[in-house]
């Protein structure tokens, strides 16, 4: 395994004791878990293109690896009751239908400029979300809210365009 992609199966794997943190009120721990975590996306890519080693299995892999950490996180932290279970629901239901989407598309679809601004806002949230529970007398929860808020709104928006551009690619193959 090239060192790209372990580190892209590293921020998947990741995701484990940052929910059993979660679950067992260590949020802060958790948060530097999860920030680590999340800049292996920063590292892995540019990595891999420099090396001359970005593979098709680290291209299917990676966004993968982020849809688990950000979803994992986040259900673990509704499951405390400090994330909405309704976000939880939403960026979920997007993240599996850009995964069919994907995998049904006759070329390969890149992420959008608004699929990884998409992602950066799930990491911020999280983020703070975490923070949150870390230190509550902080009060971040207001700001944690919102960002998650836009995260969501920007999960069900670049959904809709992934979408629409599957559409458009299937019709041009046609």
């Amino acid at each position: 395994m090239t060192l790209p992609n372990a580190l892209t199966a590293a921020r998947a794997l990741l995701v484990i004791p940052i929910i059993g943190l979660i679950a067992t009120g260590d949020a802060s721990l958790a948060l530097l878990i999860f920030v680590g975590a999340a800049a292996t996306d920063a590292l892995d890519g540019p990595l891999a293109r420099r090396r001359g080693g970005a593979t098709a299995f680290g291209a299917t892999l990676d966004p993968l690896a982020d849809k688990i950490l950000v979803v994992g996180a986040l259900a673990a932290l509704a499951i405390r009751g400090i994330a909405p279970s309704w976000a939880v629901v939403l960026i979920l239901a997007r993240e599996l239908v850009a995964i069919e989407v994907r995998s049904r598309a006759p070329h390969a679809l890149a992420a959008a400029p608004d699929g990884k601004a998409k992602t950066v806002l799930q990491v911020a949230a999280v983020a703070l979300l975490l923070a949150t529970a870390a230190w509550p007398a902080a009060g971040l929860a207001t700001a944690a809210n919102a960002l998650l808020l836009a995260a969501t709104a920007l999960t069900m928006l670049s959904g809709v365009r992934l979408v629409l551009r599957a559409k458009q690619t299937t019709a041009d193959a046609a």
